[in-house]
């Protein structure tokens, strides 16, 4: 989990995972046949919706305070996880249900289209993982309605562009559901964090 503070200085948890296994309404989405349908994107692996694997269901809240934690995150792929945790790397969908409206001109979702395709090298060497936060001359954007549904494949290189505003008009808040394919590697309360977390502790900032 990651904490901050609103433009009041209110707490709040501006990121969460796992969010699915603590509320009744979540699991059910994750359930939803028309969710599920996108595995199919995967073809010819077999998919499933992780819920208690990776970080499992995740709720992104971007806001720009003075006090906020968490307003935008560097350039990163999401396939190295499988190195660290000593297996290949698999294909792999992220999911996003935006719950806010947020145009172009307002920061949010950055890509490099293509880029799941790069050898291993380019996927591990091309940025500086999360610490890249430079706009890339070949990334795209999107207008986001709250609402919208986006899919990315887990080895493009993205990135979240910070806001130009502040406060409530600067709020994106993003749930991300990971489909995924390979071996089925749950995790549960007695996992440990794996270590990259802990290093992006420092710089998502």
């Amino acid at each position: 989990m990651k904490f901050g503070q609103d433009i009041e200085g209110n707490k709040i948890i501006q990121r969460n995972c796992f969010l699915s296994l603590s509320s009744d309404v979540l699991h059910e989405f994750l359930q939803d046949p028309r969710l599920s349908s996108l595995t199919e994107l995967l073809y010819p692996y077999e998919g499933r919706i992780a819920e208690n694997e990776k970080d499992g269901l995740i709720l992104n809240y971007f806001e720009r305070t003075p006090n906020s934690t968490f307003t935008k995150m560097g350039w990163h792929t999401d396939s190295p996880r499988d190195l660290f945790m000593g297996g290949k790397i698999m294909p792999m969908l992220n999911i996003g249900v935006h719950l806010d409206t947020c145009a172009f001109s307002n920061g949010g979702l950055r890509l490099i289209p293509g880029t799941h395709k790069q050898k291993v090298f380019n996927l591990l060497f091309r940025k500086k993982y999360f610490i890249d936060n430079t706009p890339d001359p070949n990334e795209v954007g999107f207008d986001i309605e709250a609402g919208d549904l986006t899919v990315h494949h887990g080895s493009l290189w993205h990135r979240v562009q910070e806001s130009n505003k502040y406060g409530i008009e600067s709020r994106r808040r993003v749930m991300y559901v990971p489909l995924v394919t390979g071996k089925f590697m749950p995790k549960d309360e007695n996992s440990k964090t794996p270590f990259y977390h802990r290093f992006t502790k420092k710089i998502l900032k």
